[in-house]
């Protein structure tokens, strides 16, 4: 990179005026707006969008062209003469992007300094928007070939999945604006290099053209028997509330204090030859219970819910006692018992729907095959290396009651223990969670509008960068993301957004995103997007390569 870019062929106009965020260009005649082939690169100063370069001393700028014009008292003319007469005097407004050494070639993110009045503007080649646009350090890293400039060669723009995925990123845009496709392009590049594993949460079956692939393992959450099943053992207590949904002041109590009994029960049957499915407590000794329960504290206490279900509804009952006295706990309570019956009809009615049955492995046991959790352990051990997409399935899984909502919070609250316990730090994982606005900022409302709160995805964005497990969330209404998740993602790349909140909301969540990079988001092209990140030099539009492996997303034909 030096002067040799400032060449007359490629001269434009002057610098008229600087502002901290745009400067000026004066136009010295309209001829120099008009399309021009340089080497093999098609260059023009009069389109808005392109690219120019500022020479100053020892330091160059690049801009991009935001507006071009003429002169108020020259709009007049423009009906007498043709345009690219001498007599009218063009000027146009740039953004300025970023500051360049030409000779050390380090690249400034930001402005710490800006062009003189009167600093000659030059177009600038697809080339050095790619030099520019990759640092040094990462020229010889490992390289994801999805994108390219949005020039007529179609310059192919390597990018770096750790700058992409590092901060988390978000993948957002209307419907018919690429998103799927970036997805698959991305998805067959952790293919193509086989070095880091990720996991796909796949809502709607888009991606079932991977699923039999032989470097993809796929498990499947539906109805059926030999389906897929998260063993309901590996939820915590508060699944379960979410799935049971008692009365907040009335059956929530009881049905925590049945947990924790029945935790208690499974240990004192493993430890102490307890013969009993569950703990009975009408006139029995308080002090028996809470010795035991204070022997196993440690396993009671936690919020597992490693337990019997099947004994669940009968310890509810057992639970519904009066205080008694010190020692001994009361009679049956038949109010507490009316209280509870509504719960325990929902409880029942679940465990024999199939979905739930299925899903959650009510009839099954934790060691039986197809349990979610070993299957995961399996491709994420080091030693497996053939594999290195896990893919989700949520297709044929009922939206029935919130099961969809219940289940992937859970596979991501599994996720975040995984990443507090180090067990990604030395290999690091990407979790896609394709229509993330079913999942996260999610809050199921009971029957008796309490609401519950399901937040994993959100923690894991808030916590598990440090720790090696990076979020990557597409959706395409980032307004029903919540504003802390967005906050967390340091790369956008954003498709075609034409309502006016999303587009306010993806502003607001950007710290490199400004007004005038997010103007173009309305007009995109299928297939383009803005990529923004706080890792990479300066926002830019790009285009995605067509994927090989299709996503089966394209709208049925009405008519045909």
């Amino acid at each position: 990179m030096n002067k040799h870019i400032f060449t007359n062929d490629k001269f434009v106009g002057y610098i008229s005026k600087v502002t901290p965020s745009y400067s000026n260009i004066h136009f010295p005649t309209p001829t120099l707006l008009k399309k021009f082939w340089h080497y093999e690169d098609e260059l023009s100063g009069g389109i808005v969008g392109n690219y120019v370069v500022i020479e100053g001393e020892n330091f160059g700028f690049l801009g991009k062209l935001q507006e071009v014009s003429l002169p108020e008292k020259e709009q007049n003319f423009l009906g007498e003469h043709a345009f690219y007469d001498s007599s009218f005097h063009p000027q146009g407004k740039v953004e300025l992007l970023l500051s360049f050494n030409y000779y050390s070639k380090k690249i400034d993110k930001g402005l710490g300094r800006y062009p003189a009045v009167g600093s000659k503007v030059y177009l600038c080649s697809a080339d050095l928007i790619k030099t520019l646009f990759i640092s040094n350090e990462d020229s010889n890293s490992v390289s994801f070939d999805i994108a390219k400039l949005t020039n007529s060669l179609e310059t192919s723009l390597p990018l770096n999945p750790n700058q992409l995925f590092g901060r988390h990123c978000a993948i957002v845009g209307t419907t018919g604006g690429g998103k799927s496709y970036t997805i698959s392009r991305i998805l067959e590049e952790f293919l193509r290099l086989n070095k880091s594993k990720a996991i796909l949460i796949d809502a709607t079956g888009e991606y079932e053209n991977f699923y039999n692939l032989d470097n993809v393992k796929t498990v499947k959450f539906g109805a059926e028997e030999e389906d897929t099943f998260f063993h309901y053992s590996r939820l915590r207590s508060t699944d379960l509330i979410a799935l049971f949904r008692p009365s907040e002041n009335v059956q929530k109590p009881k049905l925590i204090e049945a947990i924790k009994s029945l935790k208690l029960v499974k240990q004192l049957q493993i430890n102490e030859q307890y013969t009993q499915n569950i703990y009975e407590k009408e006139n029995q000794s308080k002090s028996n219970y809470f010795t035991s329960f204070g022997t196993y504290r440690h396993i009671v206490e936690t919020d597992k819910c490693d337990f019997n279900l099947a004994n669940l509804t009968q310890q509810i009952n057992a639970e519904c006692v009066r205080n008694g006295d010190s020692s001994n706990f009361g009679q049956s309570d038949g109010t507490a018992i009316a209280n509870v019956r509504s719960l325990i009809s929902r409880i029942e009615h679940l465990r024999r729907q199939p979905e739930f049955r299925n899903i959650f492995g009510f009839n099954k046991q934790l060691d039986d095959d197809n349990e979610f959790n070993q299957e995961l352990e399996d491709f994420l051990d080091e030693e497996q290396t053939e594999q290195t997409l896990f893919i989700i399935s949520l297709k044929d899984a009922s939206f029935e009651k919130g099961l969809r909502e219940i289940l992937t919070n859970a596979i991501g609250s599994y996720l975040l223990e995984e990443a507090r316990q180090y067990k990604f730090k030395e290999n690091p994982l990407v979790l896609f969670v394709d229509e993330a606005h079913q999942f996260l900022k999610k809050t199921l409302t009971d029957d008796f509008l309490q609401d519950l709160e399901l937040d994993a995805f959100d923690k894991i964005a808030k916590e598990c960068r440090k720790h090696g497990l990076f979020l990557c969330i597409s959706t395409q209404t980032p307004r029903d993301i919540p504003v802390g998740t967005l906050s967390q993602m340091g790369t956008f790349i954003v498709h075609r957004l034409i309502n006016e909140t999303d587009r306010s909301v993806i502003e607001k969540a950007c710290s490199e995103g400004n007004k005038s990079s997010l103007a173009y988001l309305p007009t995109l092209q299928s297939g383009e997007a803005l990529l923004i990140s706080i890792e990479m030099p300066m926002p830019i539009i790009i285009k995605i390569k067509e994927p090989n492996i299709k996503p089966t997303s394209l709208t049925p034909k009405l008519f045909k």
